[in-house]
């Protein structure tokens, strides 16, 4: 069984347009509970969860090397949109890009981490993608919240350094570009 842990990170630029991204991790079943150990080892103190924005540069160091060590395929959904656009707008693409590419590469079960009342939205895009026969029906998709599960971290993080090397930070890209798969997004 292949699972996916998708997250985002957005980066409103006023000078430039703005980065959203949309990060799955792709992890085997049978690596799952090795993934859930390791990223809880790199929680900080009482932190309930690793959070790439929140963490200072020599902990991202670690936290990279760390997720790029786990030999997980990556893919990660591009929007790039004016600063009068919405992230909500460029979520919408991601989606509708990165299920049909999960659900191409077999993947059974899809989990998304939940913002609360905004999973509706998501919840439309699938139903949609499901009538055009875009996604298999039998690939599971589910929300939960980052604290949950700690393989969510993982896609976190891999959301956090695609965007910040799109905005210009290539510290921690080359550790990840050789099993990362990019896609952009086109408008509706």
């Amino acid at each position: 069984m292949l699972f996916a842990f998708v997250d985002e990170s957005c980066r409103i630029r006023q000078d430039d347009d703005c980065v959203y991204t949309l990060a799955a991790v792709l992890i085997p079943m049978e690596q799952l509970d090795h993934v859930r150990s390791l990223m809880d080892t790199l929680r900080y103190g009482k932190a309930p969860t690793v959070h790439w924005r929140t963490e200072r540069p020599p902990r991202k160091s670690l936290i990279a090397q760390t997720v790029a060590s786990l030999d997980c395929a990556s893919v990660v959904a591009i929007n790039l949109y004016g600063s009068a656009g919405r992230s909500e707008r460029a979520r919408r693409h991601c989606l509708i890009r990165l299920l049909p590419e999960l659900s191409a590469r077999h993947v059974d079960a899809v989990v998304l981490e939940s913002r609360r009342e905004q999973d509706a939205g998501d919840r439309a895009i699938l139903t949609v993608l499901r009538r055009r026969g875009c996604i298999s029906a039998d690939m599971s998709v589910s929300w939960e919240r980052a604290s949950a599960d700690a393989a969510l971290w993982t896609a976190d993080v891999v959301a956090g350094i695609v965007t910040g090397w799109l905005d210009g930070d290539h510290r921690w890209w080359p550790l990840f570009e050789e099993r990362v798969t990019l896609l952009e997004t086109a408008e509706e």
